[in-house]
């Protein structure tokens, strides 16, 4: 390296060189990318979390019943922003459950079942579970919808 300057590695023609300086070359690009897609999203959050503030009482009730939720559960929900309940697709798929065909003969279930995951605390644990195959073991010990998962697992059956 050259004062503060990060110097690639040249490809010098040998296949060893040439494929570490397309990965790092990728790995910067995607940590990049990655940098900007969250400024984006934290952009996007504080946006909306600002959005939400700027309604009165009124508004914020009358939203609250157009959705289906309390009051209170409302300003939860805009915290987490709109993907909050985004694992609850991904565990049922861990269960050996179909969220689709679920969905249509249950939407109301699924609704419910979505705004409780939505204002769960154990979101982290739930996506480390899932990310390390873990979740069918043990996401009883921890989801709010278990009990709810398990009865559709077993009428499945």
């Amino acid at each position: 390296m050259a004062g503060s300057r990060l110097e690639m590695p040249v490809c010098d023609g040998s296949k060893r060189v040439c494929f570490r300086s397309r990965n790092l070359a990728r790995n910067m690009e995607e940590a990049t990318m990655g940098l900007g897609a969250t400024i984006r999203q934290w952009q996007a959050n504080w946006a909306q979390a600002h959005e939400f503030d700027a309604l009165d009482k009124d508004q914020r009730d009358a939203l609250a019943r157009d959705i289906g939720v309390s009051a209170e559960m409302l300003p939860v929900l805009v915290a987490r922003g709109p993907d909050a309940a985004a694992e609850l697709p991904r565990l049922m798929e861990a269960l050996s459950l179909d969220s689709e065909q679920i969905r249509q003969i249950h939407a109301a279930l699924m609704r419910d079942m979505s705004l409780t995951c939505s204002g769960c605390t154990a979101a982290v644990r739930c996506r480390d579970d899932l990310a390390h195959g873990q979740a069918s073991a043990h996401s009883a010990e921890y989801c709010p919808n278990a009990e709810t998962l398990h009865e559709l697992g077993a009428t499945r059956s």
